[in-house]
């Protein structure tokens, strides 16, 4: 067994280094603000620990209490659908293909949120987490893509083979964080068409539709040494169809007031309830089921869909955890499951904007 850990992690160091990802250096050169220090970024409040030693230790404590995670064996096959070439009416649809991956279509856009159509969250095909549903739509079956958001550089939400996959496809507009236009088109030489934005900035892709990246709590990394090199983030859509919130990944804190300050409210937030256990590590980097309801409230949003979770097994809650702790959560504050929705992957609602 010792040799077999040896041999996967001089495979793995090998695969990194091969694809200049031994170490993640800083990929972004600006001056110094609020949340970067002229090298690396940082959250506005408490970063809190996320390193190896300290998520173990609060894994280990976790599941001596409460056991070890029930996740599914096999994978779970599921019925996709096949989209609308486009919607030009006044209205969005919202098709959760899985995790944090959304195909919304309105104003004749259509636009995808962190794509990952791989197999593994992973550098590497045959290691990591594996997914247990599958993708809600086929990839051949997609429409021509405008727009894809990354909310940062997590392997569960910035997936290489997937964004190759799309510029084949139909060479989208990709919009991302600080640092992430160099790592596409600098690093790994995609030739994408990107633009980097910094918290609080917008770029307007039409008279359509207004982007604004925002603040979230979080952190971003993809290699084995070095860290925070790209900016995470949370993403703001707003046009004549309605308001949008993307908050990719994000532990809870006054960025949803802030927003919902901000845009007067939303018309639709996509909220992650998933890998928050062992809370005592990971409320920092993820919000629980019941933070993704207050974080509702606080948005002042007038449905919200649940992401991240029943795909990938990234922490210690259970396959179930999410969705039954977000029922208790929506009971406790009184809230409709019809507003807060937990769609299955392939299934969509579509949002009317009200006179």
């Amino acid at each position: 067994m010792k040799y077999i850990i040896i041999i996967i992690a001089l495979i793995v160091i090998l695969h990194l280094s091969s694809c200049i990802l031994f170490y993640e250096g800083s990929y972004y050169k600006g001056k110094p603000s609020s949340h970067f220090n002229g090298n690396n970024f940082f959250n506005q409040n408490s970063d809190g620990k996320k390193n190896f030693s300290s998520y173990h230790q609060s894994k280990k404590e976790y599941e001596q209490q409460f056991g070890k995670p029930y996740w599914p064996q096999h994978k779970i096959d599921i019925a996709a659908t096949i989209p609308l070439p486009k919607v030009e009416d006044a209205t969005i649809h919202a098709t959760f293909v899985g995790h944090s991956t959304f195909l919304l279509q309105f104003a004749g856009l259509n636009i995808l949120t962190d794509p990952i159509w791989s197999m593994r969250a992973s550098p590497i095909s045959f290691l990591g987490p594996k997914r247990i549903k599958q993708p809600g739509i086929n990839f051949i079956d997609l429409p021509p893509i405008d727009i894809v958001l990354i909310s940062h550089s997590h392997y569960d939400h910035l997936d290489l083979p997937t964004i190759k996959m799309l510029k084949k496809h139909s060479n989208p507009h990709f919009f991302a964080g600080l640092g992430t236009c160099h790592y596409f088109n600098v690093i790994h030489k995609l030739q994408l068409n990107c633009t980097e934005l910094d918290w609080q900035q917008s770029f307007s892709f039409n008279p359509q539709l207004n982007i604004t990246f925002l603040p979230a709590k979080h952190w971003s990394k993809r290699m084995l040494f070095g860290n925070n090199a790209m900016l995470w983030g949370a993403f703001a859509l707003s046009g004549k169809s309605g308001k949008i919130y993307f908050a990719g990944d994000t532990g809870f804190d006054t960025h949803f007031a802030d927003a919902g300050n901000d845009f007067n409210g939303f018309d639709l937030a996509l909220l992650p309830i998933g890998a928050y256990k062992p809370q005592s590590f990971m409320s920092n980097h993820h919000t629980s089921p019941r933070e993704a309801v207050l974080a509702m409230q606080q948005l002042n949003a007038k449905k919200a869909i649940a992401m991240h979770f029943e795909t990938f097994q990234l922490a210690s809650d259970s396959f179930s955890d999410p969705l039954n702790d977000l029922q208790s959560a929506l009971q406790q504050q009184q809230i409709s499951s019809n507003d807060f929705v937990a769609l299955q992957p392939g299934e969509k609602i579509i949002i009317t904007q009200q006179p």
